[in-house]
Parts: C-alpha cells; structure tokens; sequence
C-alpha cells in the first residue's frame, strides 16, 4: 500500500510533471512523433505498436481531411475566406485551442480567414475594372470551351408583376423564339426582388431572363402556352427514403406525355415568388424571402394539349427521371456568398476573388459553352434557387431595407435585393455532352478551384416527417431554415411560403 502511495507521490512529482510535459511538447512539436532516441530505446514490440498506432493516426488524418474537403463547394483562397483553413496533418497534431475555436465560432457564422488583398486595380472606375476582370476570365476559359459550341444569348425582359408569366409568353412570340424552340436553351424568373413604391412590400418589375442561341431578328409567332405545377400538390408519390421529386422532372415529364422532345421546348423554369416587409413595428423584422412555389413547362402553342390533364388525372405519378436525360445543379449560393455578399449591394470591386464569376448568369453562360449543350438539346437553363432564403439580413451584416440603385430590365435605375443560390441545366444527353461534363470538371477544379455539385441536395431522400410541418415545433424550426444564416426573424406571422412543404410536389409520402 505504502509502496504504491510512493510511486505516486514520485509520479506527482514537480521533477517527473515537469519531464512529462517536456516530452509532450516535444512528441507535439515533431507532429506526434517519436524522436529517434525514443525509437532507439523501443523495444521491437514497442515499435510495432507504435508503428501500427502511427498509420492509424495517418489514416484518421487522410479521413478528416477528405471529409472536410468534401463537405466544401469552394476550395482555394475562396473556400480559406468562406469556411476557414483546410485541416492540414500539422493542423491536426498541434494543440492551439484559442485559435481553433475562434475559427469554429467564425466558420459557424459563414465567415472563414480574411480573404487575401486583391490585386491592384487597374481602374478607378467600378465599370472598367469589372470589364478588366471578365476579361481576364473569359481568357482563363477559353481552353475549355467546346469546339462548335452554339451562341449563348441571355436576354432580361421587365414585366408587370401581376401578369409576368403573360407577359413572357407574349414576349417569346413576338421575339420569334416560341417559334423556334431549338433556339431556347431556357429561361428564368430572376430571383431578385425589385421594388417599387413606398416600403420594399411590392415588386416595381418582375424579371425574366432567357438564354438562347437567336443571332438575328426573328419572324413573330403565336405567344407560347405554359402548364403550372403547384408545390403544395402532390403529383408524384414518393416513400419515405426515396429520392425526392426535382421541379424539372415533372416538365420533363409533360413533355414526355405529350411525345415531345426538347426540340420543343421553350423552357422549364422554377416559379419563385418573394415576400417582402419592411418591418414596421418591434415585433416583425425586416426580409426579403425568396423561394420556390411551383414550376412552369412552356412550349409552342398547340404542341401539348391534354398532356397537363392526363397528368392531373392520373396523379400521384412515379416521376422516374429519364435515362436519356442529364440534369446538372451547380451551388452558385456559395460563390455568391464571397463576391456578393450583400443582397443588397452590387458584388464587389475589385473582387476580392476575380477568378470566379460575378454574377449567376456569367456561371450558367460558362457551363453552356464549356459542356456545348444545344439548344435544341435543352429543357432548362436557368439561375434560380431551392429553398426559401432571405436576402437581407443575417449574420455577416446590419439588417437592412435600403438598396443600391441600378438599372433593371426595364431600363429604370431602381434598388436591387440579390437573391439566387442554384444553376440548373437539364438537357438531353449525348456522347459529347460526357466529354464536354469532363472539361467542365476540368475548369471547376484548375479555374474556379470549387466543387459546385457540393451541397446542392439534389433529390435528397424525402423524410419520414418534414421538420416544416410540426405545429409550433415546425414553426420555429422553419424560421430557422427558411431564414437560413438569418439569427433574427421569428416574430413573422405568416410567410408566403409557411404551405411550401421542403419536399416540393411529393409530400404527403405514401405509406409513411
């Protein structure tokens, strides 16, 4: 008893703490390691285990590294800013635990390292400089462009917020484009809010933007024709545990009831809608919410009918994404995020990182030219977004219901709230669209230093209960999620959105 209470004692001893943690800090230092004299006096089964504990250390390093990678769409200068330093095996085995948590608690917020100064400007002028960084993006992806690619025109047209999906048939006829479908790559409700009037509450504008491959005037054609799925129904049945509808697939699949190709396709496009309140008193707060409500299938007139009604007839469908069809969702939110960080203000110049793009539209313009999609190959080309976001507020800034002013599509100088986190593009495959996927990793990896397909949720398994719709559990749960970065918001009544289920188009499940 005595003998043992002795060897503690000389354990706990000042001499034999003082020679622990000496040798401690110095394992640390030399990354977990033992010096050779500490291998040296090993015995052969000492350094058998040392040996296997140190590949399992490796391995586990390997592992948290690759996690983290993979859980990250921007790497790169970018990805250090927007989620803080890649771990790193020297990372891992040095102990700085003031400095980890104070990166823990910035990665938390969105916010990572400062980014690094940008370049010299090479003007003054907001204009020149942005002009002078295009440029040096577009030479950057020249190498990567396909040969014989089509044109790739983007257009944004202004419509009356009461009548906006009218007006852009009506604008689709008399542009010539719902006469030549084969041109139309696709278009996009813009997921801006522009406002208008007294307060941010109603839109000034609704934006449409179109891609096409038109060079020339074209003859005017009859306005096309549009069928509306509503995301609150459930037109295709899902288990709890399979895949989740995507908007597009069920354009795709009215095409495919009315035995039409995307030859005849003048677009699948997401509906958005936005919620807008300035925030009168104390208990509401300030936001501009952006989200999905439904998806627009439109086409030449005459082309589809009855296709619609078979579909509303016959569901809940099976919506089983065709085999020939390739759908490709890149995470623009995360790119935004570190060049337009504010919805409320223009993105950045000079840009603290100029080897990415600007705007959703130069990364759409991008994906087309680089994969050499077709038009008359495409069903869908558009920025857009997913779930309900808000653009003002959050943590990184001040909320806030002022605007930059500038021009919008109607040529008024009017404020802008950015909104926008997804690029879609789904079109019909073919063997040099697979080449063409593979320069477009190319770049993502060598150019733009990113992984756009991370975070995405592309038809992620519907569950068993949405955590939408729980009473007042749901309730506050859905202020977080909806709100997304945003800490204050929950006293919002009501929302445009509180009836859009997070599995759009198949919720309820069956047999859930």
């Amino acid at each position: 008893m005595f003998k043992k209470l002795k060897q503690i004692g000389q354990a706990l001893s000042p001499d034999a703490i003082r020679q622990g943690l000496a040798a401690s800090q110095q394992a640390m230092a030399n990354g977990g390691q033992l010096t050779e004299e500490q291998l040296a006096a090993s015995t052969p089964e000492q350094r058998a285990t040392y040996e296997e504990a140190m590949a399992r250390a490796a391995q586990a390093t390997d592992d948290a590294i690759a996690a983290e990678t993979g859980r990250r769409a921007l790497l790169g200068p970018a990805g250090e800013h927007l989620y803080g330093p890649l771990p790193s095996a020297e990372r891992l085995t040095t102990v700085d635990f003031g400095a980890d948590f104070k990166q823990a608690l910035r990665a938390s917020f969105g916010r990572g390292s400062a980014p690094a100064p940008p370049a010299p400007a090479v003007s003054g002028h907001p204009a020149e400089q942005a002009a002078h960084e295009l440029a040096q993006r577009e030479e950057a992806r020249t190498p990567y462009l396909a040969e014989g690619r089509s044109p790739v025109v983007l257009t944004r047209i202004a419509t009356d917020r009461k009548r906006a999906v009218e007006e852009l048939c009506a604008w689709l006829g008399t542009s010539g484009l719902a006469g030549r479908p084969d041109l139309v790559y696709g278009d996009a409700r813009v997921p801006d809010h522009v406002p208008g009037g007294f307060g941010i509450g109603n839109a000034a504008v609704v934006e449409w933007e179109i891609a096409h491959a038109a060079t020339a005037t074209l003859p005017p054609a009859p306005p096309a024709e549009v069928a509306g799925f509503d995301a609150r129904v459930t037109w295709a049945a899902r288990r709890p545990g399979e895949p989740s509808v995507l908007d597009e697939d069920l354009g795709v699949e009215l095409f495919r009831q009315a035995d039409l190709g995307p030859e005849q396709c003048l677009g699948i496009a997401r509906q958005i809608a936005v919620d807008a309140q300035s925030g009168g008193d104390e208990s509401s707060t300030p936001h501009v919410l952006v989200g999905v409500t439904g998806v627009l299938a439109l086409h030449p007139a005459g082309t589809a009918a009855g296709a619609l009604a078979r579909m509303q007839a016959a569901a809940p469908l099976q919506v089983v994404p065709a085999a020939d069809v390739h759908v490709t969702v890149l995470n623009w939110g995360a790119i935004r995020k570190v060049v337009a960080p504010r919805g409320d203000k223009r993105p950045i110049i000079p840009s603290p990182f100029p080897y990415l793009p600007l705007t959703g539209s130069e990364l759409l313009a991008s994906y087309l030219s680089i994969v050499g999609v077709r038009p008359a190959d495409c069903y869908s080309a558009q920025v857009t977004q997913d779930q309900p976001s808000n653009i003002i507020g959050g943590t990184a800034h001040v909320t806030t219901t002022g605007a930059e002013k500038e021009p919008a599509a109607d040529g008024e100088m009017r404020k802008r709230f950015r909104g926008g986190s997804r690029i879609v593009v789904v079109h019909r495959d073919a063997p040099d669209y697979v080449a063409g996927r593979e320069r477009w990793a190319a770049y993502e990896r060598e150019v733009l230093q990113s992984q756009l397909h991370v975070g995405v949720a592309l038809r992620e398994p519907v569950s068993a209960q949405s955590a939408l719709d729980r009473g007042l559990l749901g309730s506050i749960t859905r202020a977080a999620e909806v709100v997304g970065d945003v800490v204050t918001g929950y006293g919002w009544d009501t929302t445009t959105f509180d009836k859009i289920p997070h599995h759009r188009y198949c919720w309820p499940p069956v047999g859930g």
